[in-house]
């Protein structure tokens, strides 16, 4: 039996790579219906290093600051929604962004089955060798950890 994708999660973590796995999310719908969860994990804020006596700008710790930052995140997701898709689209967006203590690769894994996401469309940065030691890639321990197919997406 060819499985059939209605619910589509796709992340990004807003490089030119991971914005361009979101095509191909859309494009896992063959018959154009179904449901794409565009989704972007928010790690929380990184706590001070006390051994540094450095302000670190850019932070956005208190609620309100935090709450802004989403709701940011939201309209720059909403942006990235192909126009062929808004404007011909019988394919329903969802847009996510979603905050978690746990590390990326499990948070993607965790929301994926609580929407019960029937694949998941990510993109690679495809690092090799000491880059991918220090690194890590995010794609690889989505792909290995998770429970349902996932769809890895490199650059050309």
């Amino acid at each position: 039996m060819i499985p059939a994708y209605q619910n589509v999660m796709v992340t990004t973590d807003f490089s030119d790579l991971g914005n361009g796995a979101i095509p191909h999310a859309y494009s896992v719908q063959a018959n154009r219906e179904g449901t794409v969860i565009l989704c972007h994990i928010l790690e929380p804020p990184a706590l001070p290093n006390p051994l540094y006596a450095h302000y670190s700008p850019g932070g956005a710790s208190s609620p309100e600051d935090r709450e802004r930052l989403r709701q940011g995140l939201v309209q720059t997701l909403e942006q990235l929604v192909p126009l062929e898709v808004r404007e011909h689209g019988r394919i329903v967006t969802q847009i996510r962004v979603m905050e978690s203590l746990a590390p990326v690769p499990e948070a993607v894994c965790q929301e994926a089955k609580a929407l019960d996401a029937d694949i998941i469309v990510m993109a690679s940065h495809g690092h090799s060798g000491l880059a991918r030691l220090f690194l890590g890639s995010v794609a690889e321990r989505v792909l290995r950890s998770a429970d349902r197919p996932v769809l890895i997406v490199r650059s050309g």
